[in-house]
């Protein structure tokens, strides 16, 4: 499954994966902020944003500031965050990265709230469709400090965000992280059955999502046996965040179960699906950790959908 590429080697952000941005959209109602948002200031009021949309703002410093954490939101979207961004010497104002602002480069990023709280900070809140300038604090690692302009283009949930669902007979039951909504299992006392089973556990009022979309989601995948043991794969455990992929089978797609757990369902849905070898990995299974003949577990979290 692809995953979004990482571009923090010059701190230039995109894809914003935070608990906590406003949004117009059902599907983020009730979603809790990872951090507290960054205030305003007279050093970044001084920050001059100019430039037409679809093109690489202009950006001035008639005072160069000292770099303290503050922010100034230029423009307004009418909707909750991909990120097209310039990045800037607080300094001496020389721009040392950009992205085209044409939709052809903008970059994706998983940010949290521990590993890049700058931009959970300053982000927090913030629309997409939003055009923000905020500044990086001087310190020993970037002694000039640095300014960032952003264009928020998309964001997705972080997890599950829904009405929760009854669960049918047959299913395991799945429990959450109260802060991240990482899904867990509670181990069940029934064996796996015998044909495809899905339940929606949570119901999202996103978009629906159909087969041949581009979608966005974390999921966790078990064998399931006369038991379940530990997961197989898992998007939360990975460190790369969320993963990216078109939903389609064949070659270079998706396994026929997975598909037809996410067809159907709605952005913010948490899906969980009982999948035969069939509708899995066949015969001949897949690695180490998928023998042939294997039943499938996977909870699924749809956080977006890629237009």
């Amino acid at each position: 499954m692809s995953r979004s590429k990482s571009i923090l080697a010059v701190a230039a952000a995109s894809v914003l994966l935070l608990a906590g941005c406003a949004s117009s959209n059902n599907a983020y109602s009730g979603i809790t902020p990872s951090c507290e948002p960054f205030k305003g200031g007279a050093e970044i009021d001084q920050v001059k944003v100019t430039g037409a949309d679809g093109t690489v703002p202009t950006v001035d410093f008639p005072t160069k500031g000292d770099g303290t954490s503050q922010l100034s939101l230029i423009k307004t979207g009418n909707q909750l965050v991909t990120i097209e961004y310039v990045v800037v010497n607080s300094s001496s104002g020389e721009v040392l990265a950009n992205s085209k602002f044409d939709g052809t480069d903008a970059a994706s990023q998983f940010f949290d709230s521990a590993s890049t709280k700058i931009f959970c900070n300053a982000l927090t809140g913030v629309k997409e469709g939003s055009l923000v300038v905020f500044a990086n604090p001087k310190s020993e690692e970037d002694p000039n400090g640095t300014t960032y302009v952003l264009q928020l283009k998309k964001v997705y949930l972080p997890h599950a965000n829904g009405a929760i669902q009854p669960l049918p007979t047959g299913l395991p039951s799945v429990v959450r992280a109260p802060k991240t909504g990482q899904p867990g299992l509670v181990a069940p006392s029934f064996s796996a059955p015998k044909d495809f089973q899905k339940a929606t556990l949570i119901k999202g009022a996103g978009e629906v999502v159909k087969t041949g979309d581009s979608v966005t989601v974390h999921y966790v995948g078990w064998v399931w046996g006369t038991e379940i043991g530990a997961a197989f794969d898992s998007s939360w455990e990975s460190g790369n965040g969320p993963a990216t992929f078109t939903l389609k089978t064949g070659d270079g797609g998706l396994i026929p179960g997975f598909v037809k757990a996410l067809d159907g369902e709605t952005v913010g849905s948490q899906v969980i699906a009982s999948m035969p070898a069939a509708d899995g990995y066949g015969v001949d299974g897949n690695g180490s950790s998928i023998p042939g003949g294997a039943t499938l577990l996977f909870v699924i979290d749809i956080l977006g959908v890629n237009k």
